[in-house]
């Protein structure tokens, strides 16, 4: 730590530097654990409490991944103190607020980006809020349409703007046409988009799809994310081989050891679906609902409680 107090006080530009080619690279398959190190790095401006938004963005970006949400909604705030229009971090923010179920507070950070960041940016960050409000269809007809009019940007937006055509025809039911949309930015996707990617796949049964296009990527990463492992596991079980079941069936045991409620979604999955075994799997979608309530953390947790005969959670609309 003395080594690192060192270097960020006499090269922080240098430091901040580093921990963002981190964290361009964490999201990437096999390179979570530089979520870890960016961490670490970043721990030293945090506890001095530094006066540079980058240091907090950064920090908001790592606890968000983490699961921490309020430290990083908190981060969020030291970076609204010093520039209330910051366009990333109201969107982050507003995704923050989405996943804690909390939509009203999330409408706002969509409603601050207007005047401060183009059209289409500030529509699709209302659009995706209105879908959890009750306008789910006719959110995504509206987007749609808009990107049939815009077009898919080319620039770091495609991404998000796919992945939100995708989320929405999922909850749609539409799990072909969230195929479709997750197929336009495949090559060189990150862990989120590839999971998305693979949940739609195996909705409809494309078993031979996941393993034949997700597989290399999991193979040819420097480490395995346990996330994109379950999905290839899911998919093995439909066809033939034990390679990926067992793997992760040693990596669920290692987390149920360490209580890791940073992976309860998988392992409420795992307890379902590969390793059926209901009181576990409620138990685990019942912390996982505790901090993500998204449509896919709430399915989770109905199919849970259908598990063990016990009543849907309480006060869910779509």
């Amino acid at each position: 730590m003395s080594v690192l107090q060192s270097r960020w006080a006499e090269q922080p530009g240098a430091m901040l530097e580093q921990v963002q080619r981190m964290l361009d690279r964490a999201s990437r398959p096999g390179y979570a654990h530089l979520y870890g190190q960016a961490e670490k790095q970043l721990s030293v401006p945090v506890h001095n409490d530094s006066e540079r938004m980058l240091v907090w963005l950064l920090w908001a970006e790592v606890e968000q991944h983490q699961h921490n949400f309020d430290s990083a909604l908190s981060a969020l705030g030291r970076v609204f103190e010093s520039d209330s229009t910051h366009v990333e971090a109201r969107l982050m923010a507003a995704r923050i607020r989405l996943i804690q179920g909390e939509y009203e507070q999330a409408r706002q950070h969509c409603l601050a980006l207007i005047g401060n960041t183009d059209l289409l940016t500030a529509s699709i960050c209302a659009l995706e809020v209105a879908s959890y409000r009750g306008s789910l269809k006719s959110s995504y007809q509206q987007l749609t349409a808009l990107v049939a009019r815009q077009g898919v940007p080319e620039d770091a937006r495609g991404a998000w703007v796919v992945q939100m055509l995708a989320d929405m025809a999922l909850r749609l039911e539409q799990a072909e046409e969230a195929a479709h949309w997750l197929d336009q930015r495949f090559s060189n996707a990150n862990v989120s988009y590839l999971l998305q990617w693979a949940d739609a796949q195996l909705a409809l049964a494309q078993f031979e799809v996941v393993m034949r296009r997700l597989e290399p990527i999991v193979d040819a990463a420097p480490a395995v994310d346990d996330s994109l492992a379950l999905r290839l596991a899911l998919a093995e079980k439909a066809l033939e081989g034990r390679k990926w079941q067992d793997y992760i069936a040693s990596r669920m045991t290692l987390r149920v050891q360490r209580e890791d409620t940073e992976h309860a979604a998988d392992l409420a999955r795992y307890y379902l679906h590969l390793e059926p075994n209901p009181e576990k799997a409620l138990h685990w979608a019942e912390v996982n609902w505790e901090s993500a309530r998204e449509h896919a953390d709430r399915q989770l947790l109905l199919q849970a409680r259908n598990g063990v005969k016990k009543p849907s959670p309480d006060g869910e609309s779509e």
